[in-house]
């Protein structure tokens, strides 16, 4: 193999296929990216044995076609180093050989044969939808994933579509995020299925939108095991978290007696100054509603106690309510609203936060006790 690339270009790849490779594992191979050129094409690929990604580079002037395994990290840290705007790239069956002006680097590969097989995106998608929007219901979504092993069905993101919608929801026992969008197309029958968050992770690092573009068409296809993701220049795929995810909608309250809007950048920073005087095991803030005012307060009986103000818009009759900050923080910094809305009816049941339309948003909170 024998090619010259822009360095730029090259790093961007690797940077993207590193967040893959990049973690610890035990099976060398999977440190590894495998490079092939071909045409005018270089295809880089990595895998940590789950999620699986490809990029494409175009439009290169290929010498020599051919195909090498080498390891990911290092190429990338060879690769950052280099000043050069154009760097060429050599392989054989022993070396890989990165030139630049004045610069050599010589590094062993591995044997092609173990890279482990990627899977193939074949035939048409079954729906399509645009990349930005994609982008935002992960967003809104991926914090409120478990983390906790023994709970593995909802250590992913539920993908459930319905005809032309898709809603992605996620939930830890404690709290549930669910979103909504539109598909640009749908060719498939309806399905739920669980993607894990790494995954979803990476797609967030890797999937851009190019520079003057204002859409970024998602082809998505779902096989037995396995969801892919592809763009011209990318495919994304990963396998499938196993098990059934709890039926979200029985959590979703069905009534709500009180309500409050409330400007989500002052509610966020009174959440975070209020959590200062919370503690590992009262990790709890009082929400006070009454007609106009928010109160958010806290305490910890080794260190003081904390009282903030918000303005609010509020029906209903006044309630003192407990929430986790963490919780309440991570929601309001992930949603785009310059206002938020929040439904309650007691205050041992959940809340929900939401924008205008229920449909495109919504964050279930179970309370906290406030008893000492």
């Amino acid at each position: 193999m024998k090619a010259t690339l822009t360095r730029q270009e090259f790093q961007d790849a690797l940077t993207a296929i590193n967040t893959l490779t990049g973690a610890r594992t035990t099976k060398p191979i999977l440190a590894c990216v495998k490079l092939t050129a071909e045409g005018q094409t270089l295809e880089l690929c990595g895998t940590d044995g789950e999620a699986a990604l490809r990029m494409i580079i175009n439009n290169l002037n290929i010498e020599t076609t051919g195909t090498v395994v080498v390891a990911a990290g290092r190429l990338l840290d060879i690769i950052r180093e280099l000043p050069d705007t154009e760097i060429a790239l050599e392989a054989d069956a022993r070396h890989c050989v990165v030139r630049g002006q004045g610069s050599e680097f010589k590094l062993y590969v591995q044997g092609t044969s173990d890279f482990p097989p990627l899977p193939e995106f074949d035939g048409g998608p079954d729906f399509v939808i645009d990349g930005l929007e994609l982008h935002r219901m992960i967003a809104l979504t991926v914090y409120a994933a478990a983390r906790e092993t023994s709970r593995y069905a909802i250590n992913g993101v539920l993908w459930d579509k319905r005809a032309k919608r898709l809603y992605l929801v996620a939930t830890d026992g404690r709290r549930l995020a669910r979103t909504g969008g539109t598909l640009s197309a749908s060719h498939s029958a309806d399905f739920e299925l669980i993607v894990p968050t790494k995954a979803l992770t990476v797609f967030e690092r890797v999937f851009l939108t190019p520079r003057g573009e204002e859409a970024m068409p998602i082809d998505v296809k779902v096989t037995p095991n396995q969801l892919l993701l592809r763009t011209p220049e990318r495919t994304l795929s990963t396998t499938l978290v196993e098990g059934r995810f709890p039926k979200y909608d029985d959590v979703i309250p069905k009534e709500s007696s009180k309500r409050a809007r409330l400007p989500r950048a002052e509610f966020y920073t009174a959440v975070r100054q209020a959590a200062l005087l919370t503690t590992e095991d009262s990790r709890a803030v009082r929400l006070s509603f009454s007609r106009d005012t928010l109160v958010i307060s806290s305490r910890s009986p080794e260190q003081g106690e904390a009282r903030l103000e918000v303005p609010i818009q509020y029906e209903g009759e006044p309630l003192d309510i407990g929430f986790n900050p963490t919780f309440l923080g991570d929601v309001l910094r992930a949603v785009p609203y310059s206002e938020v809305q929040i439904e309650l009816h007691e205050s041992f049941r959940p809340g929900v936060i939401c924008g205008e339309d229920k449909s495109e948003f919504l964050y279930v909170l179970m309370p906290v006790s406030l008893a000492p």
